[in-house]
């Protein structure tokens, strides 16, 4: 018995939500959005918005964002917030 015609459909579909996806972004929830704001408008932070690796660590751990998308957020927003 051969496969591969399942796995030509599997490529396909992984391709379709591939594309999808790049249109639509995985959204953060508006908790962590405000988390993130003022976290970087912070009197601590507006001069230096990076966090470190802890402080990653705990805004990930309390708004239940992923890495990637904390640091995508920072690297939007840096741009739109910060002069």
């Amino acid at each position: 018995g051969s496969s591969s015609s399942h796995a030509a459909s599997a490529t396909a579909a992984t391709k379709r939500s591939h594309a999808a996806q790049s249109k639509k972004k995985t959204a953060l929830s508006s908790f962590a959005v405000e988390y993130l704001k003022s976290w970087m408008m912070s009197p601590d932070h507006i001069e230096h918005p990076y966090p470190t690796e802890d402080e990653k660590a705990k805004i990930m751990k309390e708004t239940g964002i992923e890495l990637k998308q904390l640091t995508n957020w920072f690297v939007n927003n840096r741009k739109r917030y910060w002069k």
